[in-house]
């Protein structure tokens, strides 16, 4: 399996782990090496993609530019989706898992550790750790 193939892996499991998970995604500003589990996603929400697109590229130009600094983490709303972003240690890309809320998630923080237990598994598969 390459890498890709095993960063999918992750994905999928962490998607798995949550049922109000809607997707996850490994991505930089631009939206480039987009990695997104379910890989349909897209296609699913096409309605909505292209604002919430634009509005996870936003908060990734953020993540490229706090990221030198220490920003970890970040959360975005947009068309009934939540957007939670754990930053990459020493890169300019984000795990991202988004979840379709008309509230904000009342058990956040399960997400944010699952989320970083993913990442220490991704950095393990770039040779990171």
């Amino acid at each position: 399996m390459t890498k890709s193939d095993d960063i999918m892996v992750v994905l999928k499991a962490l998607k798995d782990s949550d049922e109000r998970i809607s997707a996850c995604m490994v991505a930089r500003r631009g939206l480039e090496g987009l990695m997104m589990f379910p890989e349909h996603f897209k296609e699913e929400v096409s309605d909505v993609w292209e604002p919430l697109s634009r509005s996870l590229d936003d908060v990734l130009a953020m993540v490229a530019r706090y990221s030198p600094v220490g920003m970890r983490r970040a959360y975005t709303e947009v068309l009934g989706y939540g957007a939670y972003f754990l930053v990459l240690e020493n890169s300019d890309t984000a795990l991202i898992a988004l979840v379709k809320s008309k509230e904000p998630l009342t058990d956040a923080l399960a997400l944010v550790a699952k989320m970083d237990s993913s990442a220490k598994d991704i950095y393990k598969i770039m040779g990171l750790t």
